[in-house]
């Protein structure tokens, strides 16, 4: 059974974009729609049984009509190749107020064939290679976990309760799955021992941490992760995978690869599932910092621009640093 797992699309994101003035669109929209047309490509070309989405459509928990409608129209090419595609909520996909609806909810609500919304629930997916059972766990904030005298707790006790409100809610899905089925745990959180796109390691702070313990004892053929947007194998035995974003946000992402990642389970041993993964790449845009420092000896625009010329910047997004003296300002043009 094959299978594409992507996250963190994040449309909208219009960091160090410019205004086309054909379309009137931010050219960095072409730059997340690019590599989103690679993982549409490769389930089609490879004729995949299911794609995994977990979190993180959009920048902000309001897109706009245009974003929306570029992030549904490749949804719906994987879904009218007949093609399943199961996707999950993220934080960025979360309305501010528990009554609203998520950015995703209009799936729900239309119907459309092939696409499934997962909840904090067990699913069954019928794909051309048999059924496969998709567990949920989507974002969740401090309000849909904690009661109103939970407020009152030390924060470090607080955010242990919340921890283990989620590995509860891990170990309750894992006791539904059936063992002769293939089954995925799809979630967006920060598991504990993961590290962040800027090399910080997750720490207690304003995330809730999901023990890494309740993943590794769960009975899953692969934990799909988003939220984070390194890819990075936290665990190899059950994996528990970030595929990571698909497209730089900003130069804290500079030296990292950005893509999705294609799974293969061996169906040929019944209850004893072997699982294999792959990264993919993405043609992402590549950020790149230039840091040209001018001595007493040079003279300063000279060394600037050779310092430029040194590296290939075609089509990247640059930042360019110039160490100099106060004295020597004057003279850089």
């Amino acid at each position: 059974m094959k299978i594409i797992h992507f996250a963190d699309v994040h449309l909208g994101m219009e960091n160090y974009g410019k205004i086309d003035s054909e379309t009137g669109l931010n050219s960095r929209l072409g730059d997340f729609l690019n590599s989103f047309d690679v993982i549409v490509n490769t389930a089609i070309d490879k004729k995949v049984d299911l794609v995994i989405f977990a979190g993180d459509a959009y920048k902000t928990r309001e897109p706009s009509p245009t974003y929306q409608r570029a992030f549904a129209s490749k949804i719906y090419q994987i879904a009218s190749a007949n093609i399943p595609i199961a996707m999950l909520v993220g934080n960025h996909d979360f309305p501010n107020a528990l009554g609203k609806a998520n950015t995703l909810d209009i799936y729900k609500t239309l119907n459309v064939p092939n696409i499934h919304m997962i909840g904090n629930n067990v699913n069954i997916i019928e794909t051309k290679s048999g059924p496969i059972q998709i567990a949920g766990l989507p974002w969740f904030t401090k309000q849909q976990l904690l009661l109103k005298d939970d407020y009152n707790l030390p924060l470090e006790k607080m955010h242990q309760k919340m921890s283990k409100m989620l590995s509860d809610k891990i170990m309750y899905l894992s006791s539904k799955i059936d063992s002769k089925i293939p089954s995925i745990l799809l979630a967006h959180a920060t598991v504990e021992g993961s590290t962040f796109g800027s090399e910080r390691s997750v720490m207690i702070g304003s995330d809730i941490i999901l023990p890494l313990k309740s993943l590794k004892n769960s009975r899953f053929s692969y934990i799909a992760l988003g939220h984070l947007h390194k890819y990075q194998e936290i665990l190899k035995v059950p994996p528990v995978i970030y595929s990571g974003s698909i497209e730089r946000i900003d130069f804290g992402e500079e030296k990292e690869d950005k893509g999705f990642v294609l799974i293969n389970i061996d169906q040929s041993e019944t209850a004893n599932f072997k699982t294999t993964w792959q990264f993919i790449k993405t043609p992402a845009r590549r950020f790149l910092s230039v840091h040209s420092k001018i001595s007493d000896i040079d003279e300063p625009t000279d060394k600037v621009i050779n310092d430029i010329e040194k590296t290939n910047i075609k089509d990247a997004v640059v930042k360019l640093t110039i160490e100099i003296s106060e004295e020597q300002q004057s003279e850089l043009s």
